[in-house]
């Protein structure tokens, strides 16, 4: 198994020590013993505070570092893949080689995006195995104990769930049986000995499983979430349905993945629709509609790397290679949704090109922005009650509850558009939807997936994941386009996927040319 050089033990790389009052210290764990680490459920939270820091940290390559920040690289990546988002200009570069999909011969490269994200992902895993493998102690030692071990299963699962994103073909009905990533859910060490990839079927029978403990345990142990920054009961039911959107098939599928939603908007004191001041500029992990989200201090912080030094209009890198919205799917949207303007329009900054302004600057992003751009601050937000929302009405619809998922969707709606009434009453009753993805918007399950494409642009798993659940392609050049990186992706496309890094074939026995990722 490739990079298990670099990625042994947490022990002695990073952790935090998180309070539910207090901000985020940081605390070398080499400091702690690992007696302490394992013998304690105090001790193994701060083993897995280790991991969430990781989580939204650049640096997973030698080389390009600032260009790889861990799961928020996931939001963008697989947001500029799609045809929703572009780069008006490329800027000092970061970004725009996804956007115009350049990276294809990255693969041998140990600064790639497929490097970083295949040992991102893996670290994770192999840290939390490291966890998992003490799971009778910890459980043993009652509620703390269990809440540990429950948020090591989330973690794990939303890990296998973001390599199937990047490395595996999409659709799960056409593609249950194609290579999926190695699974592995034990402590490895320098002698452990590669595994195959198996099938994408194999990687969803290991996240699902992973997180229905996680849920059995979290329920076991009946600890709310002490921090933001941690998993709890409500954001892995969240988790849970976005995984279990891939595999559904059947109205009892969805039945789950409708479960799963409603189960994440139980929680006590949720706010399930904020309004668009109440989310700021996405960076205010107190929204009340959070329900996972990373707090970033003073010594975390920094322009560079960070996901709102690339998006931030104001940021040296926001500014240079503005992050944009499809001019079609800006045109979609009624002039009296709030969000028309108040996530897109950016009126300040000037550029000395002539025109500039006219031409983008009304596509020019607003959403995602710095809380602080003198200190570099601002707040990663991973999970909210709005998407759980929309699950839920997609959930729904496929089930033919039409009065549900309409209920649902005019909860969200009429919170960002006093007219949306109306507009949704001319949506017909069907789970069928435009494969063209910029047809017409007739049908119920046609507004459910644009209302995502809205309220989620560049957030989660990103536009791609739902490209590929549903088996979609697209294309950017069409009449007055503001893309500036032409392309066509078929449905399934294979450019969708990553190459497995080359250092993993080079490393690993049980995978070689043949299990590459085809072109």
């Amino acid at each position: 198994m490739k990079f298990k050089r670099l990625i042994y033990i947490f022990l002695a790389i990073v952790a935090v020590s998180i309070c539910p009052s207090c901000d985020l210290d940081t605390e070398p764990t080499d400091a702690l013993s690992a007696s302490l680490i394992f013998e304690t459920a105090e001790g193994a939270q701060l083993a897995l505070n280790g991991i969430y820091r990781a989580l939204h940290e650049p640096g997973w390559s030698i080389g390009w570092e600032h260009e790889n920040t861990g799961l928020f690289a996931l939001s963008l990546v697989k947001s500029l893949n799609g045809e929703d988002h572009l780069m008006h200009s490329q800027g000092s570069g970061w970004f725009y080689y996804d956007y115009a999909y350049w990276i294809d011969a990255d693969f041998t490269s140990s600064a790639g995006r497929q490097y970083a994200q295949w040992i991102f992902n893996y670290t994770i895993i192999s840290q939390t195995n490291y966890v998992i493998a003490h799971e009778d102690r910890f459980i043993a030692m009652g509620s703390g104990g269990k809440n540990v071990i429950a948020q090591a299963y989330a973690l794990r699962a939303m890990a296998y769930t973001c390599l199937y994103e990047w490395f595996c073909q999409g659709n799960y009905v056409e593609n249950s049986d194609a290579p999926g990533v190695p699974v592995y859910t034990e402590p490895t060490t320098m002698a452990t000995v590669g595994k195959p990839r198996g099938t994408v079927a194999d990687v969803f029978v290991r996240i699902h499983a992973d997180f229905q403990r996680a849920v059995d345990l979290f329920t076991e142990a009946g600890i709310g979430q002490a921090h933001s920054s941690q998993i709890d009961l409500y954001a892995a039911n969240l988790l849970w349905a976005r995984s279990a959107m891939i595999t559904a098939t059947t109205p009892e599928d969805w039945a789950k993945v409708g479960a799963l939603a409603n189960a994440a908007l139980s929680k006590p004191g949720l706010s399930r629709v904020s309004t668009l001041s109440e989310l700021g500029a996405l960076n205010n992990r107190n929204a009340p509609s959070i329900l996972w989200a990373f707090q970033v201090v003073d010594a975390q912080a920094g322009e560079a790397g960070y996901f709102f030094g690339i998006m931030d209009p104001e940021s040296s890198y926001g500014s240079s290679g503005p992050q944009c919205i499809d001019r079609w799917l800006y045109e979609q949207i009624p002039d009296s949704d709030l969000r028309k303007t108040g996530w897109w329009g950016f009126v300040t900054y000037m550029p000395d090109e002539p025109g500039y302004f006219d031409e983008y600057g009304r596509y020019w992003q607003i959403k995602f922005r710095f809380s602080d751009l003198t200190t570099s601050l601002g707040d990663g937000i991973f999970a909210r009650a709005e998407e759980a929302l929309l699950i839920a009405a997609e959930a729904a619809c496929r089930q033919e509850d039409w009065a549900t998922a309409r209920q649902l969707l005019l909860e969200l709606g009429a919170r960002r558009d006093p007219n949306y009434a109306a507009r949704l009453a001319t949506r017909t009753n069907s789970a069928s939807y435009n494969t063209n993805t910029r047809g017409a918007f007739t049908t119920l399950m046609d507004e459910i997936l644009f209302q995502r494409r809205i309220e989620l642009w560049s957030e989660g798993y990103g536009r791609v994941f739902d490209l590929r659940r549903l088996n979609l392609g697209y294309t950017r050049d069409y009449p007055n386009t503001n893309h500036t990186a032409m392309m066509t992706m078929q449905p399934n496309d294979l450019r969708f996927v990553l190459r497995i890094p080359q250092r993993e074939i080079d490393s690993n026995p049980n995978i070689n040319l043949s299990d590459q990722n085809p072109r």
